[in-house]
């Protein structure tokens, strides 16, 4: 084997598993609760907690007083429960009304 040979094939050894991973996902949250900053950063912190999530944006939601949440995560398989979860004892206040896969991209 070549020595060309040889660092290609070291090359797609370890490229391998980063082309084989999955797209990233993304989810769209409706929630209401949300009245201030400390409560923005309290759900982008929960939520980032959630497998494989690599960005939460939060913008105003379509309705008064909503927050549209969108999750970005290398899984496929984030349930509202999961999220819900992820807010631990502030679940109560910073409620999750919808949640769902979507193919646009996060903001």
């Amino acid at each position: 084997m070549t020595r060309s040979a040889f660092f290609f094939a070291l090359a797609a050894i370890f490229a391998a598993p980063v082309m084989a991973a999955d797209a990233p996902v993304n989810y769209v949250a409706e929630m209401t609760g949300m009245v201030c900053a400390g409560c923005k950063d309290h759900v982008t912190a929960s939520f980032t907690k959630l497998e494989g999530v690599s960005k939460v944006v939060i913008v105003p939601g379509d309705k008064p007083g909503t927050q549209k949440v969108t999750v970005t995560s290398s899984s496929a398989s984030i349930t509202k429960e999961q999220a819900v979860a992820a807010l631990g004892t502030s679940a109560s206040t910073y409620v999750v009304h919808d949640w769902k896969k979507s193919d646009q991209p996060a903001n």
